[in-house]
């Protein structure tokens, strides 16, 4: 297929925790919209420290990602860690500096607080308590603390997330057309799904009148058993390896595993001498990100 017509041109670059995966799901209903199969692939960003073969580092694989796109106008992937990292805005303008880019925000303790119960259910954190998890950032930023099977060192980076938001969000409203990057709160597309949903779809350029299944994707969940968890994490990215060698489709083996090992469970609430804290601390940044964004974020600290 020729390079061009499988060429993303459309990107969801973060944060994570933030209805990225939801708003994922509901562009690939569209057809004239092509998402990725492939969840998160950080091709982009040559600063992140990319463990385990989870991530694609190859330009033919990554392009693979694209494959079967047929007549869809908008060509497209979702990897939050785009907005962490300081080169992937470069590197995708580079790629095609025509790409329209989605950044979807939350409260910051709300998001890391959801990041760190994501990352312990999958194995890339290996601190169940959130206070502790927080305070060991410094240490692993030296490459102590590190759990084995994590693929990404940067999800343990929390609090850094939140202080580079402003930097990161600048740095993508400079380097691309302003018209070409839009913001979504968590908030309106929970709570105004459906106009959210028309707004993502004029920004696209495509059309508007589609109306997708709308349901919850990506909810708080645990696993059962952590050895099974444990295995999950350290086998997959090595099956992926030989199928991708021998041109092999996924059995989906893994991932039936993973769904028996999991249950969906209501997140327990932050404790709250530690969210008045981090409120208080990231009241800075939520301000700053009111002026650079335009947008009233008064939920977040009122």
């Amino acid at each position: 297929m020729d390079e061009l017509k499988r060429k993303p041109n459309f990107f969801i670059v973060g944060a994570p925790k933030c209805g990225t995966t939801s708003l994922l799901h509901y562009l690939k209903q569209h057809p004239d919209i092509f998402m990725s199969d492939y969840n998160e692939p950080h091709y982009f960003g040559k600063d992140l420290n990319k463990l385990n073969d989870v991530h694609i580092t190859e330009k033919n694989k990554y392009l693979n990602l694209f494959s079967k796109v047929n007549d869809e106008v908008i060509i497209g992937e979702k990897s939050p860690y785009y907005l962490y990292s300081s080169l992937a805005p470069i590197e995708i303008n580079k790629f095609n500096p025509n790409a329209k880019i989605v950044i979807m925000l939350r409260q910051p303790t709300a998001m890391i607080h959801s990041m760190h119960s994501q990352y312990y259910y999958s194995g890339n954190e290996n601190e169940g308590n959130f206070s502790r998890a927080l305070t060991l950032e410094v240490n692993r930023k030296k490459g102590e603390s590190i759990p084995n099977n994590i693929d990404l060192i940067e999800k343990l980076f929390y609090k850094t997330y939140v202080y580079k938001l402003p930097t990161q969000i600048k740095a993508y409203l400079e380097i691309f057309n302003k018209g070409n990057v839009e913001f979504i709160l968590l908030e309106e597309l929970k709570n105004a799904t459906d106009e959210t949903y028309k707004k993502i779809l004029r920004f696209l350029g495509v059309n508007s009148s589609f109306i997708p299944e709308f349901n919850i994707i990506n909810p708080h969940k645990t696993y059962r058993v952590k050895i099974i968890r444990n295995c999950i994490k350290y086998y997959s990215p090595i099956l992926g390896k030989m199928r991708s060698k021998c041109n092999i489709n996924s059995l989906g083996i893994m991932k039936f595993i993973e769904r028996v090992n999991t249950r969906y469970i209501v997140k327990s609430a932050i404790e709250t001498k530690l969210k008045e804290r981090l409120d208080k601390e990231f009241f800075p940044i939520i301000k700053e990100l009111e002026k650079i964004i335009n947008r009233d974020l008064s939920q977040w600290y009122s």
